[in-house]
């Protein structure tokens, strides 16, 4: 076996172990298993969707590793880690929400909560979202790429910073300066003016 596809069999065998204890939890509910005790009943409820949920939550995390694994191989990081950024918010949602289903949590009071609770976070978080949506548009748009050597101009920052671009994150763009390593935010990276294509002395 190559190690691509050992790297792959793990994903797909957390996915498989998640659809096993989901079937577990619904087994009482379907009459797959003929138990009588409530208590026994929630037990199993319960301790299937804890399963559910970590299982779940590594096949996640499995697949959107190989994903930016595999893009950064052929020379797409930008593009895997926007996807592997997808699949794992997409993943988490789902089950969550399947979680919350199987242990028949009402979900109305939840949405209501979670919109009072997300007004809050994005309010003490601001800075930091502007940073992770500034970092998205940075790796959709590509206005420059790893390896390149910018001059990023911003009074915010007190620049002229000059340096050869050596990774694009979510939060910050690293930059390989003659002093050291330079981490600059993406939001004002995003908002400077950013000189592209210059010679960096070796």
């Amino acid at each position: 076996m190559t190690g691509t596809e050992e790297k792959l069999r793990r994903p797909l065998l957390w996915a498989g172990l998640a659809v096993v204890f989901l079937i577990v939890v619904n087994a009482p509910d379907a009459g797959l298993l003929p138990i009588h005790d409530r208590l026994v009943e929630k037990a199993i409820s319960l301790v299937g969707a804890l399963l559910f949920v970590i299982a779940g939550v590594l096949a996640i995390r499995r697949t959107a590793g190989y994903v930016d694994a595999r893009l950064s191989r052929r020379g797409m990081g930008s593009a895997g880690s926007i996807l592997a950024v997808v699949i794992s918010a997409a993943g988490y949602c789902v089950i969550v929400l399947t979680a919350l289903s199987t242990l028949a949590i009402p979900l109305q009071q939840l949405v209501v909560g979670g919109a009072l609770t997300g007004v809050v976070v994005g309010i003490a978080a601001q800075q930091t979202l502007g940073n992770v949506f500034a970092g998205l548009m940075i790796l959709m748009v590509r206005p420059f790429r790893v390896g390149d050597t910018i001059e990023v101009r911003s009074g915010a920052l007190n620049g002229p910073f000059t340096g050869r671009v050596r990774a694009l994150g979510l939060t910050y763009v690293t930059l390989a300066a003659e002093n050291g390593t330079l981490l600059l935010p993406n939001a004002w990276v995003l908002a400077a003016g950013v000189t592209v294509g210059l010679h960096h002395p070796e």
